[in-house]
């Protein structure tokens, strides 16, 4: 074979091989394009049990800017807690029942494990309002609720909040319990996030 039909032949495999490299990058790009966005979260991510899309789910920047300002309501869980999936099931029944049109929601879990900087503003932000224990330091705990209007909290519940292991959650919730629970947080909901008069 001549140096140049070589030559040639050679220059057809490389822009051949050249050629599927390039199809092989556009096919796989665009198979896997979705693998490169973030993913949104869903409280159902979470609690398998809540399909409600009322819920946002949030990080900590983001909860830290809506305790600074805005009308909010917020429900701080933790998706290894069986006290917080007991809670959102009563707290969802409320949400359902109401007029509110949007709750966040923060997992605890990452930020508290990590101790980060979050973590500490958010404490900060809610000093007053959260759980004091042994060591006399006010600890940001799941499951707890705040309505938030303009940086003040108008009303927080951490009832489960610090629960002990004495009781499981299907043992604390009696029916008065919950009962007691969707008024109450149906009658603050009303009146400091919706304006309610009653």
């Amino acid at each position: 074979m001549k140096p140049k039909t070589k030559d040639l032949i050679r220059k057809i495999i490389y822009g051949i091989l050249f050629l599927a490299m390039i199809i092989a990058f556009v096919y796989l790009s665009e198979k896997y394009a979705d693998n490169s966005k973030d993913r949104v979260l869903t409280i159902n991510d979470y609690y398998s049990q809540i399909d409600n899309p009322k819920y946002e789910v949030i990080r900590g920047t983001k909860l830290i800017s809506l305790l600074k300002s805005g009308k909010n309501i917020i429900y701080i869980g933790s998706n290894t807690s069986e006290f917080a999936s007991k809670y959102i099931e009563e707290l969802d029944t409320v949400i359902r029942e109401t007029n509110v049109d949007k709750i966040y929601y923060y997992d605890i879990n990452n930020d508290k494990a990590q101790k980060n900087s979050n973590y500490y503003e958010i404490c900060e932000l809610l000093s007053g309002y959260l759980i004091t224990t042994d060591g006399s330091q006010n600890n940001l705990l799941a499951p707890s609720l705040y309505i938030i209007d303009e940086g003040e909290v108008k009303y927080y519940n951490i009832e489960t909040a610090a629960m002990k292991n004495t009781d499981t959650p299907e043992e604390y919730w009696t029916a008065e319990k919950e009962s007691a629970f969707i008024s109450e947080v149906t009658t603050a909901i009303n009146k400091y996030y919706l304006n309610n008069k009653e």
